[in-house]
């Protein structure tokens, strides 16, 4: 069906003059004034001047059109001039002034209210939300309902806009491009773009999920309590180059700082791949190891390398395998047990079968991961036999899994220490009913 025609500004008036008493037959002049009183008050629109208007017995038909926006909602008067048609002369003003009531079609639209003293128009509502509104919407739909307006464009391919101006200038709009499905937000450029393909852009570049720019000086981007991830970069397949790339000069401070609520427990930063980075400082340095042999390991117990196994699931990286150490294991120290770790199943990724590693109570058992510390402060099982003093470098006891000070001798006075494995310096003598001191690991 074709559209229906739009409803002009114009409309009829029918009315009767007459002329020394008797109803007027001819051709006459009319001028007609819309005014906002019946006396006095304002005009209203422009005035309509209509030339030999043919009248039989009186009556009259005539088309009116005082322009756009001049019935508001207030109350109208109709002023009419008249004049024998072409005499040239003066009009005669007819008294009173007419009253224009609403025609038939502006009575169809009940529920569009209009305020000419408030300037306020309302669809569904009489009643301003603010003080500000001049114009406002209600749908009176029930719960989980849609409710507001489209602005729609002919053409299929193009862009209808909602758009903010102040003094008669444009300033910004949003709006959504019909050939290529986006929808954007523009103040002196595009600054946010939601694709059609999904995602969002902040920002004028098109090479990037999301771009930040002119910060405030305060965080990019601050992300607070969330359920599950609080970013998620890449999905499978892998993406090529970097998850997270931090561009020279990059930041005056820190480029990457996290922390978690477990700041001994847990891993700040974890990844099954390798690190690798220029300058790195930091109070420990740990590694994944897995156990071997026929006892479990306890965080605290120095242990001995026995050789390479199997990479964790997902990862090309050998781990090492260790034991231990003892008397008869001793020069393959590699680190400190910190704790057991657990390869498992992250939480709130069961679907996705994701695992991750993390630390866990008690004990690691032959086939079990544990974190060593490799360099750093860590807290040693001590030989309850030996004697040690802050300062004194530490080696593997005859006690299997713990350290005791290197033996020294003085031969032609001169000192000698014992030629075994380094594996930290003491920082605190052994504490009655403690079986374990905290200690610099420095292997060597």
């Amino acid at each position: 069906a074709a559209p229906a025609a739009p409803v002009g500004t114009g409309f009829t008036y029918q009315g009767h003059l007459d002329d020394g008493g008797n109803p007027a037959n001819g051709t006459y002049d009319f001028q007609f004034t819309l005014f906002d009183a019946i006396t006095l008050g304002n005009q209203v629109g422009v005035s309509v001047t209509l030339g030999d208007v043919p009248i039989f017995d009186g009556l009259f038909n005539v088309e009116l059109d005082f322009g756009v926006g001049v019935f508001g909602g207030g109350a109208r008067w109709l002023e009419i001039g008249v004049r024998p048609g072409a005499s040239g002369g003066a009009y005669t003003l007819l008294s009173p002034r007419q009253e224009l009531t609403p025609a038939p079609y502006a009575q169809a639209l009940p529920n569009v209210f209009t305020n000419e003293a408030s300037n306020f128009v309302g669809i569904g509502r009489d009643f301003r939300i603010s003080g500000n509104e001049v114009f406002g919407i209600r749908y009176d739909g029930g719960a989980n309902q849609y409710g507001g307006m489209y602005v729609e464009t002919a053409h299929a391919q193009g862009w209808p806009f909602y758009g903010y101006a102040t003094n008669g200038s444009f300033r910004a709009w949003t709006y959504y491009s019909g050939s290529t499905g986006d929808w954007h937000l523009y103040n002196a450029g595009i600054r946010l773009t939601v694709p059609n393909e999904g995602g969002l852009r902040i920002g004028p570049s098109a090479n990037y999920s999301l771009v930040i720019s002119n910060t405030t000086g305060s965080d990019g981007i601050r992300i607070l309590d969330t359920g599950d991830d609080s970013i998620q970069i890449g999905s499978p397949p892998d993406v090529a180059n970097y998850g997270v790339y931090i561009p020279s000069p990059g930041v005056s401070t820190y480029g990457l700082w996290s922390n978690t609520a477990n700041a001994s427990g847990e891993w700040a930063l974890y990844s099954v791949d390798n690190i690798q980075a220029g300058n790195v400082v930091a109070s420990v340095y740990s590694l994944v190891a897995r156990v071997t042999g026929t006892e479990a390991l306890a965080p605290g117990e120095i242990v001995a390398v026995t050789g390479m196994g199997d990479p964790i699931p997902g990862s090309v990286n050998a781990l090492p395998e260790v034991v231990r150490a003892d008397a008869e294991q001793f020069t393959g120290v590699i680190g400190v047990v910190a704790s057991r770790m657990v390869f498992e199943v992250a939480p709130g990724k069961e679907a996705e079968g994701e695992r991750a590693m993390h630390s866990a109570d008690g004990a690691a058992h032959p086939g079990e991961y544990v974190s060593l510390i490799v360099y750093g402060v860590a807290q040693v099982k001590v030989d309850p036999t030996a004697i040690i003093a802050p300062g004194d470098r530490l080696t593997a006891s005859t006690l299997s899994g713990a350290v005791r000070a290197l033996q020294t001798e003085t031969l032609n006075g001169m000192v000698v220490t014992e030629g075994a494995q380094v594996i930290g310096l003491a920082l605190a003598a052994p504490v009655p009913g403690q079986d374990t001191i905290p200690v610099f690991i420095t292997l060597r």
